[in-house]
């Protein structure tokens, strides 16, 4: 059987309250760090309802190099807490 690599890649998932997945995609890292995002706007968080987006990085290579969640606020669309796990056994939380 073969199994697919992920490679210099960025998976998101992104949920609603209801905890529904209202946003996925998969995308080059080099598009996550450099690209907009529908969380970047209030509007985008909103229109979804995405409360919430679980990422995983993965170098190119295909290693993980990171994986985080971000919480949002729906009445506002602003970010309010989330935390970032690396590769290296960092855990870093931004609390809200």
């Amino acid at each position: 059987m073969h199994h697919r690599l992920l490679k210099d890649c960025a998976i998101l998932i992104g949920y609603s309250p209801e905890g529904q997945c209202v946003y996925s995609t998969q995308m080059p890292l080099s598009d996550y760090w450099d690209g907009e995002h529908v969380w970047d706007s209030g509007t985008g968080v909103q229109d979804l309802r995405l409360e919430r987006v679980r990422g995983y990085l993965f170098d190119e290579s295909g290693d993980w190099i990171q994986e985080f969640e971000s919480v949002f606020d729906l009445a506002t669309g602003i970010y309010m807490s989330g935390w970032q796990k690396h590769s290296d056994g960092t855990y870093q939380e931004d609390a809200a």
